[in-house]
């Protein structure tokens, strides 16, 4: 690699970071979104895809454009569980296998069919797996599937800037005090001490304080972020919180999120629209308002934050020109992993297999996080 910094940000056109993202399952879209019949048009990654759910229920991803005259094939219809092509009626099954050919022959229709990505709905989210070899394991989050917690709160935004800043935010504890500036509702006014270490499933980062406190940031490799937040919707209590950081391209992505929430106003997180959203931090952004402006009881308001820090930055950050420090080990050793993986891809050689141990518990990470800080 030319510069001294790994490319992390670019994962369009063959890119090694886009290359190792297709390791690993990806959230695509909302369950909740596509209702049976429904074909939509998607962009992961750089490229684009058809979405849909047939009559059967289950969700086929295939490429984007019919392999005729390439109309996208979201512009075409649902036929129970196959597509149909808008423009001359092409029509493949959810396998991709050419069912029906108007004006050509059955011989011909038989030898063309669709490239189809494999599909599975989890937590309320779609996930599909793009890459060329068989699919990894799927990663399970048995705490959000216990609806003890509560109910289940799924939600995706667009944001306007690089996936790997986003990634990289999730391990910045510090920011938390500028940014959005909620610790001292739970009466954390200290700056942690940040700590960081490689696990079997990803990275910790962990944030200590003297008054014993401890927040942890799981990483399950490569872009999810899994940890206890609060969040606006359910201000009673600590919330366990999933998050994964997917690029549509380049200087665009998708944040998917998922808590379990014992209580929330419904009819606020409906009117909250992503246009809203959007809109109000346009405005920051042009210094038209401040982030003390937009009403605090807002329930984007940590995205509408974290937007303004994080795009603040640039649609692809310069990292030559940072000066990196010691609240920044998280960062650091993201980066790390990030681009000695890349690196096995460029040579050829095995990547890490991660998996999520059998034990693995925010308490029991917690316990051990804690002996190795203190030396135990």
């Amino acid at each position: 690699m030319a510069n001294t910094v790994p490319d992390f940000a670019r994962v369009e056109n063959g890119a090694l970071a886009g290359k190792f993202l297709k390791k690993f399952w990806q959230p695509i879209a909302l369950s909740r979104d596509y209702d049976p019949g429904k074909a939509r048009r998607i962009q992961v990654l750089g490229e684009h895809f058809t979405l849909y759910r047939g009559e059967d229920g289950e969700i086929r991803l295939t490429q984007d454009r019919c392999p005729h005259r390439g109309t996208s094939l979201a512009y075409g219809w649902v036929e129970g569980n196959s597509i149909r092509c808008r423009y001359h009626g092409w029509k493949f099954d959810g396998a991709g296998k050419g069912e029906d050919f108007p004006a050509e022959t059955a011989t011909y229709a038989s030898r063309i069919c669709l490239k189809t990505y494999p599909t599975r709905e989890y937590l309320g989210m779609v996930f599909a797996y793009f890459g060329d070899e068989t699919p990894p394991t799927f990663w399970k989050f048995p705490e959000l599937e216990d609806e003890s917690r509560g109910e289940l709160l799924a939600q995706a935004v667009v944001l306007p800037y690089n996936h790997f800043q986003r990634i990289e935010n999730d391990h910045d504890e510090v920011h938390a005090h500028y940014t959005h500036n909620f610790m001292p509702m739970f009466g954390l006014t200290e700056l942690p001490k940040m700590s960081a270490r490689e696990t079997e499933y990803g990275m910790v980062s962990i944030a200590t304080r003297s008054d014993g406190s401890r927040f942890d940031s799981h990483c399950f490799m490569p872009n999810i972020l899994y940890r206890e937040v609060p969040i606006p919707q359910d201000t009673t209590k600590m919330a366990i919180h999933f998050a994964c950081r997917v690029p549509i391209d380049d200087v665009s992505m998708l944040s998917f999120m998922v808590n379990r929430v014992g209580s929330y106003d419904k009819e606020a997180e409906r009117l909250a629209s992503a246009e809203d959203y959007a809109e109000l931090t346009r405005r920051v952004m042009n210094c038209e308002i401040t982030l003390e402006d937009v009403d605090p009881a807002h329930p984007l308001l940590p995205i509408i934050q974290d937007t303004v820090s994080i795009g603040g930055q640039g649609a692809i950050v310069d990292r030559e020109q940072e000066n990196l420090g010691q609240s920044d080990v998280g960062i650091a050793m993201l980066r790390r992993i990030w681009a000695r993986e890349m690196k096995a891809i460029a040579e050829g050689t095995p990547p890490k297999q991660w998996y999520r141990p059998e034990d693995f518990s925010f308490s029991v990470r917690a316990l051990e996080v804690i002996q190795e800080v203190n030396g135990g």
